[in-house]
């Protein structure tokens, strides 16, 4: 399929993109794992990749095999899987590495009313349990599903917003100790938080707390490592035609920062959280450079939802579910121009940060309705630089 417009973005915007090299090379197809359910999530590992899929209540990872050289030649390994949590009846599900390479794991329930419980495990780096915890239960006064939740040395714990209560949505920020115990809660201010997602920026001493807002802009609101407010930013997020949403997953490639985010046509109340996932590129000034439509599924039942994004070395996996179908697809980084900027280990949150230890210095080194790359394209004078080269910098590769 033809790489397709991303048709919003500004003229300046454009003509700066195309003079610089786009960190996207190329775009693989989507895979399904053959296993159903929701919140598929990658994971790199130190010996590859793994993929945690929620099914039938409980969380499980299996290894994710790279068959072939093509960036569509994935085996999900279900017969080795093992469940990182013991619950039976969760929902919603978080899942991040801690900096000693062991994972924080946060789920939700309905135990009284939706939405009105949360859990936690400890995880270790070869997913064993190693303890678990009730962070709230019965709570209706706070919605725990689609938490976004952290693990690094600044802090670690999981946000949730304020439920029904007829004010702003105000957001409280659960800290959790080593055994996911509640440690203690911090007030966040008035946020709506779920869908969202943290980083622990190193480089900037930052903690970033990604959401978006009912105006479809995405919402970045910078905190301290002691979580005290520092300011927000807000980008606006193209084709201007459609609602961005469900900024899930935010890691940091150098001096760039990239996003996994929803982006659907909205069609008022009722219309669902269905539709396309989007890989949004931006700088340190959170300035939107560039931008990828990953899936072509339009809006519907049969349509994507819950993205995550994960990288190892020069390899990003995206990963979603489409009609409780546990999907991903594969890009391939082109690090050539990106900063070797050392993202250490006290950020935590080691599925996303660079190599196999979190360090960026490691830069160096079946499809329902197909699928299309985005890339700036069309008429006029961006036509004309794309009939120069300029632009369309990543490609489709077909199995």
């Amino acid at each position: 399929m033809p790489l397709t417009a991303t048709a919003a973005l500004p003229l300046a915007l454009f003509l700066q993109n195309a003079l610089a090299q786009s960190i996207i090379a190329e775009i693989g197809e989507p895979v399904e794992t053959g296993t159903n359910g929701t919140w598929a999530r990658a994971l790199p590992t130190d010996e590859g990749w793994a993929m945690g899929v929620g099914t039938a209540g409980d969380f499980y990872v299996a290894p994710l095999i790279r068959t072939g050289e093509g960036l569509g030649d994935w085996r999900f390994d279900r017969e080795n899987w093992t469940a990182i949590t013991d619950h039976g009846d969760l929902k919603d599900h978080a899942i991040r590495r801690c900096p000693d390479g062991s994972y924080l794991h946060v789920a939700s329930a309905n135990v009284g009313e939706p939405n009105d419980s949360a859990y936690a495990w400890r995880v270790s780096a070869d997913f064993r349990i190693l303890s678990s915890a009730v962070i709230e239960e019965r709570a209706p006064e706070r919605a725990h599903n689609d938490m976004a939740s952290i693990c690094s040395d600044w802090a670690t714990g999981v946000v949730f917003s304020s439920f029904g209560s007829g004010g702003p949505p105000t957001a409280t920020f659960f800290h959790l100790d080593d055994s996911g115990s509640p440690a203690g809660t911090t007030s966040l201010g008035e946020l709506q938080v779920e869908g969202g997602a943290f980083l622990a920026d190193a480089p900037s001493g930052e903690i970033l707390l990604t959401s978006a807002n009912f105006d479809g802009n995405l919402a970045i609101d910078r905190f301290s490592p002691e979580l005290a407010h520092l300011g927000s930013e807000s980008v606006s997020i193209p084709p201007a035609t459609e609602r961005a949403y469900w900024p899930q997953s935010m890691i940091r490639v150098g001096q760039y920062f990239l996003v996994a985010m929803m982006s659907m046509v909205d069609e008022g109340p009722g219309s669902g959280d269905t539709g396309d996932v989007w890989l949004h590129v931006l700088d340190e000034d959170f300035q939107l450079v560039e931008q990828h439509k990953l899936t072509s599924y339009g809006s519907g039942r049969e349509a994507a939802m819950r993205p995550w994004l994960a990288r190892k070395d020069d390899l990003l996996l995206v990963s979603y579910d489409i009609q409780t179908t546990h999907t991903f697809l594969a890009v391939q980084l082109d690090l050539d121009g990106v900063d070797e900027v050392d993202t250490g280990t006290a950020a935590g949150d080691g599925d996303g940060t660079g190599g196999e230890d979190g360090d960026a210095a490691a830069d160096e080194a079946g499809d329902k309705d197909g699928g299309c790359a985005s890339a700036p394209a069309g008429g006029g004078p961006l036509g004309l630089l794309a009939g120069l080269g300029l632009l369309g910098l990543a490609r489709r590769r077909r199995r």
